[in-house]
């Protein structure tokens, strides 16, 4: 017969081996090296739904949003005879006479920072690599890329060349190639075809996006400048809502005409 003293070393290693695998069945097990070497994947920003402007400030001028005195936009020689020669629907040379707005005028496309004024939604669309942009008004749309840099010289065009990058919560977009026949804003201030724009885009909360755009033209004004918008989650779904030529006249002639022609007697 076996011992006291070897029975109770055969019930403690027994009772040892019995509790190691029971640890083993209840406890996850430890990460290897090689998970816990893997970068973790940081959760980006959502921006889906539509968006409408809160407001409506018709300038982008930090000080002066709502167009009261556009000229004192620090403007270079070049873009005050520009804006001098405009003759805006808004702001403070609003007038409904001899209207030469490219976009009343001929349909022409906004512009970017133009089309963050209207009332009309935007929304966003965030794919790998890119994010598109699609616009309510004239339905206009524009991809911002997160995969390339601009190209080395790039095209003039309506809507630029844009790229994008997500730093924390916020989606910044830099854009070049623009052309220079769009205005920044409603009250007709210019840009060149050597603008430069920073547009940074952060979801405030569930419903509230704020967008702060840099315009950096050193042909149009002697410095940089920084203005804001707000804009509301928007349970209205997008339309399509198209610039008519024919519909403009139609406008220009029943109803603007109307107002600013003095009646014969």
């Amino acid at each position: 017969m076996l011992c006291y003293t070897t029975r109770l070393l055969i019930i403690l290693a027994a009772a040892s081996v019995f509790s190691s695998v029971s640890h083993a069945q209840t406890v996850a097990p430890t990460p290897s090296a090689k998970e816990q070497a893997a970068p973790k994947v940081a959760r980006l920003p959502d921006f889906s739904g539509s968006w409408a402007v809160v407001g409506g400030s018709p300038s982008w001028d930090p000080s002066d949003p709502r167009g009261a005195k556009p000229d004192e936009l620090p403007m270079t020689p070049w873009a005050l005879e520009r804006f001098k020669a405009a003759r805006p629907p808004f702001g403070a040379k609003a007038t409904f006479e001899a209207v030469n707005d490219p976009v009343q005028k001929y349909c022409d496309p906004p512009g970017i920072t133009r089309l963050y004024a209207y009332p009309w939604q935007f929304a966003l669309i965030q794919a790998p690599g890119v994010v598109y942009m699609l616009y309510e008004f004239t339905g206009l749309w524009r991809p911002i890329w997160l995969d390339r840099e601009h190209p080395k010289s790039p095209d003039s065009t309506w809507m630029g060349d844009s790229i994008g990058r997500y730093e924390g919560d916020t989606l910044v977009v830099d854009t070049i190639g623009l052309n220079d026949k769009t205005w920044i804003d409603q009250v007709g201030h210019p840009h060149s075809d050597a603008l430069h724009l920073i547009e940074r885009l952060r979801r405030v909360d569930q419903d509230t996006l704020e967008v702060t755009v840099t315009f950096d033209d050193p042909k149009a004004y002697t410095k940089p400048f920084t203005g804001q918008r707000v804009f509301k989650r928007s349970s209205s779904p997008m339309e399509v809502t198209l610039c008519s030529l024919s519909e403009m006249q139609s406008f220009d002639d029943e109803v603007m005409k109307s107002t600013t022609v003095i009646p014969k007697k």
